[in-house]
């Protein structure tokens, strides 16, 4: 049941990411020069960490992050290195994001329904204004508050994902494997 739940999560916190990245940005999400791709590796990645951070496996957090920002680095870095920089300022913001969002909040509200899903979304989008902020301090030459803030609705949507796709996981999976399993 662990592991289908970790595969469950996965899959439909990626989905819903994508599914998020065409709403809200058309067909430029596929554009591999274009931030809206973080929705498609972040999403991954993000889904996964929460899964597997949720079943207490930190180790498997840790290789499968560094496995896939270094497979999408490498893609990025053919492009521009600074951009492979960039999305690991970016990824490292989303991981700790989740870590501390689980070892915090997670199991103090399972109780309330979906409450976990936008605390989850209001912490991927604090953590968005830091790593914005990172961002700003090493690559952009004047600061801005309209640039700080910038990525929150990012962060946000991300974190609506992951914590969609958690809930839906965690609370109607027991119930499809009953429907499937007649």
């Amino acid at each position: 049941m662990k592991n289908k739940k970790i595969i469950w999560t996965t899959i439909l916190g990626t989905v819903i990411c994508i599914l998020f990245a065409i709403l809200f940005f058309g067909t430029k999400f596929t554009d591999i020069t274009q931030p809206p791709v973080y929705f498609l590796i972040l999403g991954l990645a993000g889904s996964l960490s929460l899964a597997l951070l949720r079943e207490q496996k930190l180790r498997d957090v840790i290789y499968s992050n560094l496995f896939i920002y270094f497979l999408f680095a490498i893609v990025l870095a053919q492009l521009k290195a600074i951009t492979a920089l960039i999305l690991l300022i970016y990824y490292t913001s989303m991981v700790l994001a989740i870590y501390i969002y689980v070892k915090n909040f997670d199991q103090k509200l399972a109780q309330i329904s979906f409450a976990r899903t936008l605390v989850l979304a209001a912490t991927m989008g604090v953590f968005y204004i830091a790593a914005n902020f990172i961002h700003s301090l090493l690559f952009i030459d004047h600061f801005s508050i309209k640039f700080l803030l910038r990525n929150f609705p990012l962060g946000f949507l991300l974190g609506i994902g992951y914590g969609l796709a958690g809930e839906i996981s965690e609370k109607y999976l027991v119930d499809f494997e009953k429907i499937f399993s007649r």
